[in-house]
């Protein structure tokens, strides 16, 4: 499918470069870098840290994988914004970021880019491993230019494949301190993989209009909101069925409730979005599921810490 941008006027960038809601030139490169998103990759990764068998051994490796996760998403961010920034003009939601209405040039945008990439990549070869190194580095690859330069533009389930290089940080975190792969990690990349979908996909129902106009096949577009809000639910379910798994690997019971009951809020909140009818109000609740989903994600790694440390102290047990 070929891109067609209708572009924000000139005039219009202009007036929005100039406004305040811009900010400071820290404002912009946290946005340039997806600050936001990158900060939920931090996270996850920091969960896998704390979970490997070998963090207390090797606190440099920690320290530098969360530091490689961090400049690496950024840098993969950055690339996202370099490749799209027509795209990023179209649609409401992102046509003020930087880049797109002139605020940092391109040649800036790429300067910024490669500062962080090269710094991440420092950092994990000297501080960490080649096996940490390769995949922070497949993850930036995987988003920054697979995702958005060949998924994104031809195919609705780009979401779903290039939610891959999101999954990885909870097994980066793992890897960064030493420790051999086993299933705790790879169920972890699963959980993040299957939450994906049921995450992003009420976000792209508020803005299937922009995403059309855009030509962008996103699923809402191509398959319409009925089979959407469909995979919204099936996903959901799927991430609930995957996030019970850790519990068994030694997360523990407490853990595993804990999973089960924010498992079932958020199918809930899916199964109601399912069922609303097409409108104004379907749209406002699609964004309401998008941001719990965030939420969702957060307890079930804060819970999976928690089970963790209460198995470990002997607070819990089976």
């Amino acid at each position: 499918m070929q891109r067609q941008y209708n572009a924000v006027p000139l005039e219009e960038a202009a007036v929005a470069a100039a406004s305040p809601a811009g900010g400071g030139l820290i404002k912009d490169l946290l946005a340039l870098s997806k600050a936001k998103v990158v900060s939920l990759l931090v996270f996850t990764g920091i969960v896998g840290e704390l979970l490997a068998p070998s963090l207390t051994r090797h606190w440099a490796g920690a320290l530098a994988g969360l530091a490689g996760i961090a400049l690496a998403g950024g840098a993969g961010g950055v690339i996202n914004q370099l490749i799209e920034p027509g795209l990023d003009q179209t649609m409401r939601r992102t046509r003020r970021r930087p880049l797109a209405n002139g605020r940092i040039s391109r040649g800036g945008g790429m300067l910024f880019a490669g500062v962080l990439l090269a710094a991440a990549v420092i950092v994990l070869a000297v501080w960490t491993n080649p096996l940490t190194l390769a995949l922070t580095l497949g993850g930036t690859v995987g988003y920054g230019i697979v995702y958005t330069l060949y998924l994104k533009p031809n195919t609705p389930w780009n979401i779903v494949w290039g939610g891959i290089a999101g999954a990885l940080p909870p097994l980066i975190g793992w890897t960064a301190v030493g420790d051999p792969i086993t299933a705790m990690p790879l169920v972890l990349v699963g959980l993040v993989f299957l939450w994906t979908p049921a995450h992003f996909w009420p976000l792209a129902l508020c803005c299937r209009e922009d995403y059309a106009n855009a030509c962008i096949p996103m699923l809402p577009v191509t398959h319409g909101v009925e089979r959407t809000r469909r995979e919204v639910v099936n996903y959901a379910v799927a991430t609930l069925a995957i996030s019970l798994a850790p519990a068994a690997l030694g997360a523990g019971p407490l853990y595993g409730v804990v999973a089960a009951v924010a498992g079932t809020w958020y199918l809930t909140l899916t199964l109601r979005l399912k069922r609303m009818p097409e409108s104004k109000a379907m749209d406002l609740y699609a964004r309401h599921v998008f941001k719990a989903s965030i939420n969702y994600l957060f307890i079930l790694f804060a819970a999976l810490v928690v089970g963790h440390m209460a198995v470990l102290t002997g607070w819990v047990s089976w």
